[in-house]
């Protein structure tokens, strides 16, 4: 007897075998599952020491060094200490942002103006300004922070947070970055602008900034991630304690109070969640500036 399969029925067992001639082979499957193995084993071992300290920071003193990574019971008292001011930690987060928030203002600000200046503009000299520019980036920063710290320390900026600002408001990878990306937008917008009448400052402010946005993106994230995570600069320049970042309090605190993990875990946790949020929030412009700038080797 024939059997009379229905429409819906017939696209549906079309789609279904469409969907099986879609499939993989079976080497290339076998690779998928090898690939995505390596990828969450790499994920847990790098958040790995993240959790445990975000984790940990809500356990008491009495459980801290507990084979447990669940906290019993949960407690807030050591971030209810921390942010008491008894131990300056506000204050160290107050100069973190400063530094941090101060210095991708100022990137994003210098390194648009000089990118655009590179990237946009002819001028007697460019080249050679720019390969000197990429020169720095060949420097090791440890090598130049003996001469770093003299110059500061000739003009006054040592012991403040301008100390910690001024020497980072701008950075050759970040000018670079927005170089490389301001190359690639269309020259014919500058050019209406300029037969409309705009002025050079007109056409910068108002026509390529909006544009380069994700790479500004880019540059605010990274200036501000290398200042809040900065460690060297800061103890070097840095003498009174009301004047330490985050990095260098945690590291002060926990020399003179080298058991108090469970407190010394929360201030980690605290240092870790801004960069955390500011990347997850920013994820798509950040991404889409790194791969049009020519960061991503392509």
């Amino acid at each position: 007897m024939a059997t009379t399969i229905s429409p819906p029925a017939a696209q549906a067992r079309t789609r279904t075998f469409a969907s099986e001639d879609k499939k993989p082979p079976a080497p290339q499957r076998t690779w998928h599952v090898l690939l995505y193995a390596i990828l969450i084993f790499y994920s847990l071992f790098s958040l790995g020491p993240f959790l445990f300290a975000l984790i940990s920071s809500f356990k008491t003193y009495a459980d801290i060094l507990s084979p447990s990574l669940i906290p019993h019971p949960v407690t807030f008292a050591n971030y209810q200490e921390i942010f008491s001011g008894a131990n300056l930690f506000p204050r160290y987060i107050v100069n973190s942002l400063i530094y941090a928030g101060g210095t991708a203002a100022l990137n994003v600000l210098l390194a648009s103006m000089a990118g655009y200046a590179f990237g946009r503009m002819e001028f007697f000299g460019k080249n050679v300004l720019f390969a000197l520019t990429l020169a720095v980036l060949m420097i090791p920063s440890q090598l130049i922070l003996i001469p770093k710290f003299l110059v500061a320390n000739s003009l006054g900026l040592t012991d403040n947070l301008a100390a910690l600002i001024v020497p980072a408001m701008v950075q050759p990878t970040m000018v670079f970055l927005m170089t490389q990306f301001l190359k690639s937008l269309p020259r014919e917008l500058e050019e209406s602008a300029m037969i409309d009448g705009a002025s050079r400052l007109r056409i910068f402010w108002q026509i390529i900034l909006p544009l380069a946005r994700p790479a500004m993106t880019a540059v605010a994230i990274l200036s501000f991630q290398g200042a809040w995570n900065d460690f060297l600069w800061p103890l070097i320049v840095q003498s009174h304690q009301q004047n330490y970042t985050l990095t260098v309090g945690l590291a002060f605190f926990g020399r003179q109070n080298y058991i108090a993990y469970n407190l010394l875990l929360a201030g980690a946790a605290i240092n870790l969640l801004p960069l955390v949020f500011v990347f997850f929030f920013f994820q798509r412009y950040f991404i889409r500036g790194i791969s049009t700038s020519g960061l991503a080797g392509r």
